[in-house]
């Protein structure tokens, strides 16, 4: 499973202190702790920024490529920041967050298709009821062909599976994690992924709510998380999950990984 650091987001307070702030020494500790517990990629998402948004996103993409080998998630609701930073990324693998079937697709889309670089896609915008699984994949067919109108391969495209909050609506992490199957069965190569921490938002013991998310999603055959991938309690889950899901052959990585926690 690709695994994308979420600590580098605007919306967390103290992330926010230290891009307003410049600290450079707290973003790059930041971005090594990431890397160091295996993100593949780094989502930025400099938004709460305000008019620096796109200065605020640079510079962070730069701290990025200089002080880690991941990728690069340019999370931005602007298409204009979306833009720049594509044509900053210079040769590190990116994907970009997010089009949905109504907004930022025609103007994103091409320099999707151009780049070769990833894309989210947000089944939303359609007219399938999001509440329902029927809904949901009617959407994501709208979103899927919408995508690969303009030239972007299947395995380009990240279906967000829309992990909301339990607390809000109990049964819509399940209905998230049946989407898993059903994109796999109906799209082949288009991937799917989920923001983790949304999932638990509004509950106390929020990492216990994550793993076990976590855990489902990569047995079902989740594709990538938005996550924290800092946390023991979750690498570890993810590891455990590997195990089970059958993904961890002679369950090497999970030894290794405890036996490192023993030195």
């Amino acid at each position: 499973m690709i695994r994308i650091g979420e600590k580098l987001n605007s919306s967390i307070p103290a992330t926010q202190k230290m891009l307003e702030s410049r600290d450079q020494e707290a973003v790059v500790a930041l971005i090594e702790k990431q890397a160091q517990a295996g993100a593949d990629y780094l989502d930025i998402n400099t938004a709460l920024c305000g008019d620096k948004e796109l200065e605020t996103m640079l510079w962070v993409m730069d701290l990025a490529i200089g002080h880690s080998d991941c990728g690069i998630m340019i999370d931005s609701p602007s298409t204009a920041v979306i833009k720049e930073a594509m044509a900053a990324c210079k040769d590190r693998k990116l994907i970009v967050n997010s089009v949905t079937i109504t907004d930022r697709i025609e103007e994103i889309a091409p320099l999707i298709a151009a780049s070769g670089a990833g894309v989210v896609g947000m089944p939303v915008g359609g007219d399938g009821e999001r509440g329902t699984l029927e809904g949901r994949m009617h959407n994501i067919a709208l979103l899927v062909e919408k995508l690969r109108s303009y030239g972007i391969r299947d395995e380009q495209i990240y279906v967000d599976i829309m992990m909301e909050a339990a607390a809000f609506d109990s049964e819509s992490p399940a209905l998230a994690l049946h989407v898993i199957g059903e994109l796999k069965k109906r799209f082949g190569k288009v991937k799917s992924i989920c923001g983790l921490s949304n999932v638990s938002f509004g509950l106390p013991g929020r990492v216990n709510i994550n793993i076990a998310a976590l855990s489902a999603g990569v047995f079902l055959g989740l594709d990538s998380a938005i996550m924290d991938v800092t946390s023991p309690k979750t690498r570890l889950a993810f590891l455990a999950a590997d195990v089970v899901a059958g993904n961890d052959e002679y369950c090497m990585e999970y030894i290794s990984y405890l036996r490192e926690q023993e030195e």
